[in-house]
């Protein structure tokens, strides 16, 4: 596992990303540098924003378990690692995400 301080600059840099994009856009859209209507680059958009959306929250599942048993002090977890925990949680995420994602896709998520 990485550092708290290198898990927490990848959540950061996520989130700052997805920022900087949706307001660049809509900065460029409202000086007229980009049409109202994106047309074709709707769909490549939104298929971005869903990604970075999922790898913040894969990312921010290391963030949270290391700031919880560094201030837990080895006391409620001691027997426990948190690298199981967290390949715990990635992989409920990953389920829920291969069951909601087809189906969100299927009911027009995308349109």
């Amino acid at each position: 596992m990485l550092s708290l301080r290198t898990h927490a600059l990848i959540c950061g840099g996520l989130f700052a990303a997805m920022l900087l994009i949706g307001w660049g856009g809509t900065a460029l859209q409202g000086a007229g540098m980009l049409p109202k209507d994106p047309g074709p680059w709707r769909l490549p958009m939104m298929i971005l924003m869903f990604t970075l959306v999922v790898a913040f929250a894969f990312s921010a599942a290391p963030v949270m378990v290391k700031l919880v048993l560094a201030n837990q002090g080895g006391r409620v977890f001691a027997g426990i690692s948190e690298r199981a925990i967290v390949f715990t949680l990635w992989g409920l995420m990953a389920a829920g995400c291969a069951i909601a994602i087809p189906a969100a896709v299927q009911g027009g998520m995308f349109k």
